[in-house]
């Protein structure tokens, strides 16, 4: 007979297997738990903390730029930004009108943003306190606001060029707002805030606050009513002469410091993104041309220096000159003359520039250029400075020995001359042309700017009597200031073809440059019309402006007349020419 299985024993395994899966599920909920509360705890609590707070930028305020004076020329004022929170919008359509009531533009433009799956979107930046407190008082919900500032340019168009201009992030954009960025933005601060479910800042509920570092102020060489002077007379000078543009450099020759930089056309920085790109240019840095006849100056400053000859040095001088198969003539036809050094500057000779720099011969005609840095940029603390052209000797043709020395062959900005010209003004050194004129300490912003001889006092002191007769007997009568003796030199260049090789026709440009007290230097000016119509000649459409802005500028700065006042000389200049009957 077969044993019975003992009573009850079904059970107790069905009670064993029960018993086992508890044990098996309690091990994967206290496997479960000890995962979410250990493991993964930080990452659920980051994302519940992310849910009800808000990490926000706070912008800092950025620093000031003033003239050397201490007026304004760059400021931030108060402003708001103004933002969104779709998901807690409850009227989209009534939120959207209100902001085109208030802040203007098309309702439609603020719905689309409105309408977003986002948490956060911009309304409107950089708004007026006026306007974003208008917004406020409407308590729409889902809408809230943050600190803003908002860079303002008090005196519009003046030295727009020079300033540049801060997009919408605060972050200069051009001009020294750009060069110096690092100086005016600051650091940013933040706040870590707790919002309600409608995207409110919850009262005392902020966690973390970083204050912003404001940014640091600067103080330019920019003399305000100076820059003032230079804008209106070049703007003038432009319209009478129907010009296509033009500008100004006032400079102190014995430093370096610039006191007005003009271009003309000009924009509002308060309104940039209205202006054509091509206002933004601040031509005597970034713009190049072949400086024509204001170079014969250099060219009489090199063969003096190298003790070739004096401003009494007498030269017979053809009606025309052969060189490298080029005829080289002058604009206005004449017999055979005897000339001294000076009376060919005066004149404005090419024929007799021509002989001095053949005298000189090409390898140091072209060490000379580089002495006065026509190979290299100025330095100047701006972005985008362009560099003039000048081959090395092993590149030029037959003809540029003849070509060179009277400003046609080589290329420059007119930063670069204002460069070369302070040496001759000052006693022989190059300075670095500047803007910056104080910058906090520890700001780590370079204030010494370098000098270097480009030639000897004496050969300076000698140049500048030979310029200094080109008003009292030559081309630049026009330039003169009453009371006072000029040193300049008229110039009136043809302008380089841009689509190929040689000269456009009937473009020209007028130039003049110089400075004054001529014994004493204090005042750098140069000027340039670019293809002014109904005249072209440098002594005529360039030398008033010159007239007009240095007799302001010495007044101004109250630097005292000299005993001889210059005699008036004719208006007339010869323009370049190198070509062959």
């Amino acid at each position: 007979m077969a044993k019975r299985r003992p009573a009850g024993r079904p059970g107790r395994e069905r009670h064993g297997l029960v018993l086992s899966l508890i044990v098996f599920c309690l091990i994967i909920i206290s496997g479960r738990l000890v995962y979410l509360q250990v493991h993964a705890a930080p990452a659920f609590a980051e994302k519940a903390q992310s849910q009800r707070t808000r990490d926000i930028e706070i912008a800092p305020k950025r620093g000031t730029i003033y003239d050397r004076d201490g007026d304004l020329l760059a400021v931030s004022r108060e402003a708001r930004t103004i933002y969104a929170s779709p998901r807690f919008v409850t009227d989209a359509t009534g939120t959207a009108e209100a902001f085109s009531r208030v802040l203007g533009g098309e309702p439609a433009t603020y719905a689309e943003r409105l309408q977003r799956d986002s948490g956060f979107v911009y309304i409107a930046r950089k708004v007026d306190v006026e306007h974003a407190e208008a917004i406020e008082s409407l308590g729409l919900s889902g809408v809230g606001m943050l600190k803003d500032s908002r860079r303002t340019y008090p005196s519009g168009e003046l030295a727009a060029q020079v300033l540049g201009f801060v997009g919408i992030d605060d972050v200069g954009l051009g001009g020294l707002e750009q060069y110096y960025d690092s100086v005016l933005a600051g650091e940013p601060g933040s706040v870590l805030a707790e919002r309600d479910p409608f995207g409110r800042p919850i009262p005392g509920g902020v966690i973390h606050y970083e204050d912003p570092v404001n940014g640091d102020d600067i103080m330019l060489t920019i003399d305000k009513d100076i820059q003032h002077t230079a804008q209106v007379a070049l703007q003038q000078a432009v319209e009478k002469w129907s010009a296509a543009a033009g500008s100004v450099i006032v400079m102190d020759p014995r430093n370096g410091e610039i006191l007005a930089m003009a271009s003309v056309p000009g924009f509002n920085p308060n309104r940039f993104a209205d202006a054509d790109s091509v206002a933004y240019r601040n031509r005597p840095v970034t713009d190049v041309y072949e400086p024509g006849s204001t170079f014969k100056s250099i060219i009489a400053a090199a063969v003096i220096d190298a003790g070739l000859f004096e401003p009494d040095s007498m030269f017979e001088l053809p009606p025309t000159l052969q060189v490298g198969g080029r005829r080289i003539k002058e604009a206005h036809p004449r017999s055979t003359v005897h000339w001294t050094l000076t009376q060919i500057v005066t004149n404005s000779s090419n024929v007799g520039a021509v002989k001095l720099g053949m005298a000189l011969g090409k390898q140091p005609l072209y060490d000379y250029l580089d002495r006065f840095g026509f190979t290299e940029r100025t330095g100047i603390d701006f972005p985008g400075e362009a560099v003039g052209h000048l081959p090395p000797v092993q590149q030029w043709s037959a003809t540029s020995i003849a070509n060179i020395p009277f400003g046609q062959g080589v290329s420059m900005t007119s930063l670069q001359l204002a460069r070369a010209l302070s040496a001759i003004a000052n006693g022989g050194e190059l300075v670095t042309p500047h803007f910056l004129l104080q910058a906090p300490e520890g700001s780590g912003t370079e204030t010494r700017w370098p000098k270097r001889r480009a030639i000897s006092e004496e050969a300076a002191l000698a140049t500048r009597e030979v310029m200094k007769a080109v008003v009292t007997e030559g081309t630049g009568g026009a330039a003169a200031v009453e009371g006072y003796e000029v040193a300049g030199k008229t110039g009136t260049a043809q302008k380089a073809r841009t689509d190929g090789r040689g000269y456009a026709g009937g473009k020209y440009i007028g130039s003049f440059s110089g400075f004054l007290p001529a014994d004493d230097p204090q005042v750098l000016v140069i000027v340039i019309i670019d293809e002014p119509k109904g005249a072209i000649y440098g002594g005529v459409v360039a030398a008033p402006v010159f007239s007009e802005v240095a007799m302001f500028a010495v007044s101004h700065l109250r630097i005292p007349p000299t005993s001889i006042q210059p005699a008036q000389g004719p208006d007339g200049e010869t323009a370049t020419s190198a070509q062959t009957p």
